[in-house]
């Protein structure tokens, strides 16, 4: 099996691209207030609008993507449910009862921050195949690159659970978040049809992408449900609006990756409570990610389920941006979550490098 740990895809639809986290992220700790303060407090709170509109092109590219195989993947779409779903099911008890049992004096409730970290855990990074790789291989990617979608729509629901008055109207809150992903993803793929050429479009892409991440922050719901739901319609629109603005939404591929990993990176802040978390994240993390691929091969035969597991332990952006998407609601204990999320994300990095220099073994 050979590994591109550094030319990976951040999220179904993305592109594989040199997206290093163990570069971007220790790059944004030292750009950030706690080093050089390039990135000062100000800065990086006059940064939090355009985070989320970051947040809703990810699910944007989510949304599309997941329209489109839908059809010719539902059994591998299924199986990386399932994979994604264990995971955050390992790690989110196994930390709440950890915080529970050795008392953490950590800001917040202890089953809400092990969910965002379960849901942060849970979303992997596929690689890039190269001709000649093996069919199980090939299909192990495909399920890394499809395992999005649980912790977006798990995200979604942490969040509401965090925000005022959520807890009354859960199903409420959800169902705001797809109309308003709904409403929009309508609204863009009328401005889309009428442009009268490609500068217009980008105009229209921006407006609307901006749209969907500003309307779901001021509300406190997920940007990336929003952008999700808006990429389905524009996948499904008679039009074909994703193809429309495909070219428009790659311009926005490797900015929007960096923006994340470096806001990310200068988050990070020496909490005590981030250290202890950040061991039991990367133990349970891989821990959910072996019973997951056990639990997907059970559902789809053809995947090899040692093959498996090991393209699941890159991580994924996704997963730092379920967490930064918290620190918006629950700026203390998100700042905890995102420091452990982020220092977790870069050791996985390093261990999918370092598994990339193994040798090939014969049989």
């Amino acid at each position: 099996m050979t590994w591109f740990a550094l030319r990976t895809r951040a999220a179904l639809g993305l592109a594989p691209t040199m997206v290093p986290v163990s570069l971007y992220v220790p790059l944004g700790f030292v750009l950030g207030p706690r080093v050089l303060n390039v990135l000062s407090y100000d800065v990086l709170a006059h940064l939090d609008g355009v985070v989320s509109v970051a947040l809703a092109t990810l699910g944007v590219f989510v949304g599309i993507a997941l329209a489109r195989q839908a059809r010719t993947s539902g059994r591998l779409i299924a199986a990386a449910s399932i994979e994604s779903a264990m995971t955050i099911v390992v790690v989110t008890s196994a930390i709440v009862v950890l915080l529970l049992q050795w008392q953490v004096p950590i800001s917040g409730e202890p089953g809400l921050i092990a969910l965002v970290l379960g849901t942060a855990a849970a979303a992997s990074s596929a690689g890039a195949a190269e001709a000649g790789v093996a069919l199980s291989d090939r299909l192990a990617l495909t399920v890394a690159d499809l395992d999005d979608l649980v912790p977006i729509l798990v995200g979604a629901i942490a969040l509401s659970l965090a925000a005022d008055g959520a807890r009354s109207g859960l199903g409420i809150a959800l169902a705001q978040t797809a109309g308003i992903g709904i409403v929009i993803g309508l609204i863009g793929w009328l401005l889309f049809e009428r442009a009268s050429g490609p500068g217009d479009r980008a105009v229209y892409v921006l407006g609307t992408l901006a749209m969907l991440g500003g309307a779901a922050a001021y509300v406190k719901y997920s940007p990336m449900l929003t952008g999700l739901v808006a990429g389905a319609v524009w996948r499904l629109a008679p039009s074909r609006a994703d193809e429309i603005i495909g070219a428009d939404l790659r311009k926005f591929h490797h900015p929007l990756l960096v923006l994340l990993l470096i806001d990310a990176g200068a988050q990070i802040g020496p909490y005590a409570e981030a250290i202890w978390l950040f061991a039991p994240f990367v133990v349970f993390r891989l821990t959910g990610k072996i019973v997951g691929g056990w639990a997907a091969a059970r559902l789809a035969p053809e995947l090899a389920a040692d093959a498996l597991g090991a393209y699941l332990f890159p991580p994924g952006v996704i997963g730092l941006a379920v967490a930064l998407n918290f620190q918006q609601i629950e700026a203390t204990s998100g700042a905890v979550i995102v420091s452990a999320v982020a220092a977790g994300a870069v050791a996985f990095e390093l261990i999918a490098t370092l598994a990339a220099q193994r040798p090939e073994r014969t049989a």
